[in-house]
């Protein structure tokens, strides 16, 4: 196969892009902000290999293949059409071949390490390994022995998002590997409108930005999770007026069934009045009591509560619905960080304020982060941030944008 079919025009790569493809490094590491082009970059590096090394196959992993579907396959998708390649996608075994040079690459999910065992290969990715168990890290190492191999390596690209074993890789104190690093801020992104980092900036505060926007290890779970909630200013009693329009939260759970009471006045704060917690209950009295008084409100309950339970042919939103309130919900369970994220953006912006609901205000508090998860050791605590979290996420979310951004092919062949 000629030398000329596949050619690379670094001069068109982002400065930190191009530090990144040079590494010599047999482990290459980009830390980057969100928009700073590292799933662009981790994209284009699994094609090449796929190339240089055809027909031995490139993996590449993700967090999910959910994930996988929104960032890393959208990707190649695009550069391989963008440069006219011939290939196709199989859908169930998540495979890319690519005609033009026999190549192949895998896409496979970190949410199960075991899976990811099998044949041996040259080359390898990791997309957003800050994330991902650390077990993915050996087991995929260890697959990088293909004899017939052109190049042997290993690339990762991510935001870091906890102080793990992604934290203490990049460190490499003992040089462990042979390790090559590279960090990007999101600004240092040209081809990103001003919007989008202007965005940003609004949305996260010192320490979130320090991580997502300019490639930081922080470490943004732990101490407690709620951490701009004071009593003193956030902690208001207010009469229950006429005419306003009331809505609730509601957090399935047997033994601490709960709605928390709230409404959004004109400025844009969320104020939470009431709630009603019940023990060793069901959802057809919590409906009941939330009937008495507020009856024909708007709900948002915990999405699985879509789902029919065992005990019962309705589910809970059923139930809810025939008792006439009307159900707003997200199809899936938003991510738990995005759900804290938009919280802890009203309560540091001064826009959600607490009333007579002693659950919450003690959740606000007490709540806290384990092993970068909410910690749910204690069953009293959780249920009613988790039911004052799902219409905030809903109403006022953090969102962050699907794709990167648009970056012009560098490539052709």
């Amino acid at each position: 196969m000629s030398e000329d079919i596949f050619t690379i025009n670094k001069t068109g790569m982002l400065p930190h892009q191009r530090a990144f493809w040079e590494l010599p490094n047999f482990v290459k590491l980009l830390i980057g902000g969100y928009g700073s082009g590292k799933t662009y970059i981790g994209a284009l590096r699994a094609i090449y290999n796929s190339y240089i090394n055809s027909p031995v196959p490139h993996l590449h992993v993700s967090p999910t293949y959910k994930q996988a579907r929104k960032t890393v396959i959208i990707t190649i998708k695009e550069l391989l059409n963008n440069a006219r390649i011939p290939y196709t996608f199989n859908k169930t075994n998540h495979e890319f071949l690519i005609r033009g040079w026999a190549g192949t690459i895998w896409i496979a999910s970190g949410d199960d390490p075991s899976s990811l065992k099998g044949p041996n290969l040259g080359t390898a990715g990791i997309d957003e390994p800050f994330i991902i168990d650390g077990d993915i890290l050996n087991v995929v190492l260890s697959r990088l022995r293909h004899p017939n191999a052109v190049v042997r390596e290993l690339f990762m690209t991510g935001t870091p998002e906890q102080l793990n074993w992604g934290y203490e890789l990049a460190q490499n104190t003992d040089d462990r590997y042979d390790l090559g690093t590279v960090v990007a801020r999101t600004a240092d992104n040209t081809y990103l409108p001003t919007q989008f980092i202007t965005m940003l900036e609004k949305a996260f505060d010192e320490n979130q930005r320090a991580a997502y926007m300019n490639g930081q290890f922080v470490n943004l779970t732990s101490g407690r999770v709620y951490k701009y909630f004071d009593t003193k200013s956030c902690v208001v009693v207010r009469p229950k007026q006429n005419g306003i329009m009331y809505q609730a939260g509601i957090d399935f759970n047997v033994d601490n069934l709960t709605a928390e009471i709230f409404t959004v006045f004109a400025d844009g704060t969320v104020h939470f009045f009431e709630e009603i917690h019940l023990t060793n209950s069901t959802t057809y009295e919590l409906a009941d009591a939330l009937h008495e008084q507020y009856p024909g409100i708007t709900v948002f309950p915990d999405p699985a509560g879509r789902a029919r339970k065992t005990s019962s042919d309705a589910t809970d939103f059923n139930i809810l619905k025939a008792r006439g309130f009307r159900v707003e919900a997200s199809h899936a369970h938003p991510p738990v960080k995005s759900r804290v994220n938009a919280v802890n953006k009203l309560l540091r912006d001064g826009k959600l304020t607490v009333g007579n609901c002693p659950h919450l205000i003690k959740d606000f508090e007490l709540v806290s982060w384990k092993g970068g998860d909410i910690d749910k050791t204690n069953d009293a605590l959780t249920h009613a941030s988790d039911a004052a979290g799902y219409p905030i996420e809903k109403l006022f979310p953090v969102r962050m944008p699907k794709r990167e951004y648009v970056q012009p092919t560098n490539w052709r062949v």
